[in-house]
């Protein structure tokens, strides 16, 4: 944010912060305030990332799904300085390790995700759940089940859908669509999570628009390129497809 604050504030731009251990350990709660602050003056919109490297709600060891709550409940305490429309996290699941028992995976990660959208309800916000190496989108389906509530979601990542997904984006958005929220925005060719601008990769926005579209729901779009100059390109190749700016 020091970095990219004076370009937000000055376009006005709605952004997702990111947060990781780091931050959350060492950054001042008065510097949030500030920024937080210049942000709502200028009335940029908010949604939050909450940390995810090495995290996992429904690992076996109790120790790692207490610090994986203890990282995502540091998240949610900022909310009332930023007021984000969402926060959005991961489940922290991977296949290769959980995938021969996933529900007792979701079981375990109960423990993590019920006492934190209780607290979103009273915040009035939105706890968004991600897939990143998930194959498909029954683990979703199931928390979603699991822990009913308006103020839990989903958050669509197109580019991990088409890097690591075994299912198709059309049976993702029909599956979830009810619970669709937000979408991630970048592009790749499949081959891996590349955060390409929009257009230089084979997903396809346009049938992604129409999907949408047919069945009415409009969730927020944040594009997330990863390099600096790719953010003029993914707005031109979004606009392409999307046209709505």
């Amino acid at each position: 944010m020091p970095q990219y604050l004076p370009m937000v504030l000055q376009l006005k731009m709605n952004v997702e912060i990111g947060f990781e251990a780091k931050e959350l350990d060492t950054v001042r709660r008065s510097e949030f305030r500030e920024v937080a602050a210049e942000l709502q003056r200028c009335g940029c919109r908010i949604t939050f990332h909450s940390p995810f490297w090495d995290l996992c709600t429904g690992s076996v060891d109790r120790f790692v799904r207490h610090i994986s709550r203890l990282r995502l409940q540091q998240a949610l305490d900022l909310a009332e300085i930023f007021q984000p429309m969402h926060i959005v996290c991961h489940t922290g699941y991977d296949p290769r390790h959980h995938g021969h028992s996933w529900m007792s995976w979701v079981e375990r990660s109960l423990e993590v995700w019920e006492p934190l959208v209780r607290q979103v309800e009273k915040l009035q916000t939105y706890l968004l759940l991600e897939n990143v190496w998930e194959k498909g989108p029954q683990l979703h389906r199931e928390l979603f089940s699991r822990v009913n509530s308006p103020q839990f979601g989903f958050c669509l990542d197109v580019g991990h859908q088409n890097a690591f997904s075994e299912t198709s984006l059309p049976v993702w958005v029909r599956d979830l669509g009810e619970v669709l929220k937000e979408i991630h925005i970048h592009d790749n060719d499949g081959s891996g999570d590349a955060h390409l601008p929009v257009g230089a990769g084979n997903i396809d926005f346009a049938a992604l628009r129409s999907q949408l579209e047919n069945n009415g729901w409009k969730p927020v779009l944040t594009v997330e390129p990863h390099r600096e100059e790719h953010l003029l390109e993914t707005l031109k190749g979004l606009q392409r497809v999307w046209k709505v700016f």
